[in-house]
């Protein structure tokens, strides 16, 4: 199609649209003359008022002027700057419905996929109370028109959008961010400015162990010194009893990256810990959590009931991080042994598995985007492994390799749908099926979803039966 035959019209113009469906930012889909139209913050089945301008850039030529006929399921949203804020994709929408919505943006997907007909997949695991569910916030602090101000992106830009208290960031991150902007007006402390490399506060990060109220607060500065810095622990001590670590991280780079290399502990310990379950975890600035310690939770004692880990079983952990999979299960296993490609979270891993006595875990380096077997100890054949990847999945080759090893199980947790079932297409062609895929919603009031799916090496006695056994 020419760029001319896209172009809806060469200047403004308004138009009635019908929303029929959601993408998977959370817009409104819309047709207009065979065009496909994306109209932020509108929902299915609503007759909109929309402007067109070709003139405007890309992101911003759809502008929503009026809801002429609202959902029946439109909610006023609980936090005042969800026009303006780019974080929160769906406030506006029932949160019952949010949920439905994020199972059937799954089961579309999985129809592109033959072999994955049957597949069925669950309701999706939502939250009593679907607010303060963040374990991790991070903030950048700006200057704009004078004030210093910290709050998220609005969409498709680098421009802040000034947030005093979020909804869904703990409560604690929020009075976190406030005693920061409080002590950095008092002592003039100038934010970062990103076009001229000049300027001391960049972010702030808040980390919270959700299950024993432990308090991280990283404060990221562009300086290696932090001027003043002795009034901000001693801000945050008297405010904050649960507070156990004040860290400065210096980030100097022209980047876009939130954490720097170094890290210099202010007060405290350089770790808070986390419970899941009966394990301990301690984490650090930079390494990965999952950032939402209650739904993490049930999803670990589902996959407790799911699969049949015996006294026998090596349970092998791809994408291990900070061995969070890998310890939980240590205790009903024979040995587990967890790759990862970045250092830092192995060596937490390696903290974990002694801070909790497990003897039985091992965790190494790797880069899982190359070859699996070299990484491997030698003789170590795994009956389960577990993959965590990032968003873009797993590669051709490695889900290749993971199948060569023949383990009996594979556990696939995902937090990108559209790579999920890609993959789960793979492995049903290399001989391993599974009946049911299991939803969290780890993110409420966006349109991210958690996913899990238990996978068998299908024999000549159990194709076609799928996970029969393994869900009773």
């Amino acid at each position: 199609m020419s760029r001319k035959r896209r172009q809806v019209a060469k200047k403004s113009v308004q138009l009635r649209l019908k929303i029929e469906d959601l993408n998977e930012r959370g817009e409104g889909v819309a047709y207009y003359e065979k065009l496909k139209l994306n109209i932020r913050k509108a929902l299915p089945g609503e007759e909109v008022l929309v402007r067109y301008d070709p003139r405007r850039p890309r992101k911003d030529r759809l502008q929503l002027l009026k809801i002429l006929e609202p959902s029946p399921l439109r909610v006023t949203p609980p936090c005042p700057y969800f026009e303006d804020c780019g974080g929160c994709h769906l406030q506006h929408l029932r949160y019952t419905k949010q949920l439905e919505i994020k199972r059937q943006s799954i089961q579309r997907l999985l129809l592109a996929y033959p072999v994955l007909r049957g597949v069925r997949v669950e309701a999706v695991e939502g939250m009593p109370e679907p607010t303060y569910y963040r374990n991790k916030t991070q903030m950048p602090f700006v200057e704009q028109d004078g004030n210093l101000v910290y709050g998220l992106f609005r969409k498709g830009t680098h421009e802040v959008t000034p947030i005093d208290a979020c909804l869904v960031e703990s409560k604690d991150a929020n009075r976190v961010l406030q005693l920061v902007r409080s002590w950095a007006e008092n002592h003039r402390i100038p934010a970062y400015d990103e076009r001229s490399g000049e300027g001391v506060l960049r972010h702030v990060v808040v980390r919270k162990g959700m299950f024993t109220g432990h308090l991280m607060m990283v404060v990221v500065s562009n300086e290696p010194e932090l001027p003043h810095w002795k009034e901000l622990v001693k801000a945050l001590k008297m405010e904050l009893r649960n507070l156990k670590s004040i860290v400065l991280n210096v980030n100097r780079s022209r980047t876009n990256l939130v954490l720097g290399k170094e890290n210099v502990v202010l007060w405290g310990e350089p770790f808070i810990e986390e419970r899941l379950g009966k394990k301990r975890f301690k984490i650090f600035p930079e390494t990965f959590f999952q950032t939402n310690s209650v739904q993490t939770v049930k999803l670990l004692e589902l996959l407790r009931r799911l699969v049949p880990f015996k006294k026998t079983t090596r349970l092998l952990d791809l994408f291990s991080g900070v061995g969070t999979m890998g310890l939980f299960f240590a205790d009903q296993v024979k040995e587990v042994f967890g790759l990862e490609a970045n250092a830092a979270a192995v060596e937490a891993a390696v903290e974990n598995a002694a801070f909790n006595e497990v003897t039985n875990a091992r965790f190494a380096v790797a880069d899982l985007s190359g070859r699996l077997r070299p990484h491997l100890p030698d003789g170590f054949q795994p009956d389960v492994v577990l993959v965590n990847p990032p968003r873009k999945g797993l590669s051709a080759t490695l889900i290749k390799e993971i199948a060569e090893l023949t383990p009996e199980f594979l556990v696939y947790i995902s937090c990108n749908p559209r790579t999920l079932v890609e993959n789960l297409a793979q492995f049903f062609e290399l001989g391993y099926a599974g009946e049911t895929i299991y939803p969290f919603d780890m993110f409420p009031h966006t349109m991210h979803v958690e996913s899990v799916v238990v996978l068998r090496k299908q024999t000549e006695g159990t194709m076609g039966k799928r996970n029969k056994g393994i869900e009773q």
